[in-house]
């Protein structure tokens, strides 16, 4: 079947996350007096963090997905050794940070030519609703539906895909998923979903069986896989 659909992951696959949470840190150093350059260090360690919330969230299952309480225990977390606790101004700037994101390079172009496509055009994202509209709004493409999984389930939940399914009015096989993370890959794969991983490190999911359609090095590769433009 033609693809009806195309969802994007939102903080791997069009925003470098990593280098715009190392300005965060960057700035938060400075402010402090802190010399030498571990901040894209602590920014890894960060996202790293951030990841293992969102897994051990789902696993636990005691509350709806809420990613700035994801984002606020992994920062904790990753600044742990400062000599003093994190203030609470701190604290909001590095949240804040999450909503000012760079995209990457090549996202715009891309977005554009989908646009030209007769597809929706939608996120599929960890990130709460109002965050995500805040940064989403800085992206000089219109889309068409911004899916959070606020409140339900973090991808990789079978639970995630499903409900999308419904929001986007498409059948699996009418959607196409574009994942930034291993674990997103292996999700949408997982509920029969076509999937795009944008794997700039050239890593690989852990289980075999759920490998995406496609391994892509970075976003330019997705227009090829969409509908011709009318």
């Amino acid at each position: 079947m033609p693809v009806r659909a195309v969802t994007f992951d939102v903080y791997s696959a069009l925003f470098d996350t990593v280098s715009g949470l190392t300005r965060a840190v960057e700035t938060l150093f400075r402010r402090r007096g802190i010399a030498g350059d571990a901040a894209e260090v602590v920014a890894q360690a960060w996202r790293r963090a951030h990841q293992e919330y969102l897994l051990i969230a789902n696993s636990l299952d005691r509350e709806g997905a809420s990613n700035r309480a994801a984002i606020e225990a992994s920062a904790r977390y990753a600044l742990r050794g400062l000599a003093a606790p994190l203030t609470a101004v701190e604290l909001a700037g590095l949240i804040e940070a999450w909503e000012r994101l760079p995209l990457w390079p090549e996202a715009v172009d891309v977005l554009r030519e989908v646009r030209r496509r007769p597809v929706a055009l939608a996120t599929l994202s960890n990130g709460d609703q109002a965050m995500l509209e805040t940064l989403m709004a800085a992206v000089p493409v219109r889309f068409d539906r911004i899916v959070s999984t606020q409140g339900g389930k973090f991808k990789p939940h079978p639970s995630v895909y499903q409900e999308a399914l419904t929001v986007l009015g498409v059948r699996a096989d009418e959607w196409l998923h574009v994942a930034g993370s291993p674990t997103d890959a292996a999700g949408a794969t997982a509920a029969g979903i076509r999937t795009v991983w944008i794997n700039r490190r050239g890593d690989a999911v852990i289980d075999p069986r759920f490998a995406p359609a496609v391994d892509a090095a970075d976003l330019r590769r997705v227009p090829a896989l969409l509908p011709a433009a009318p």
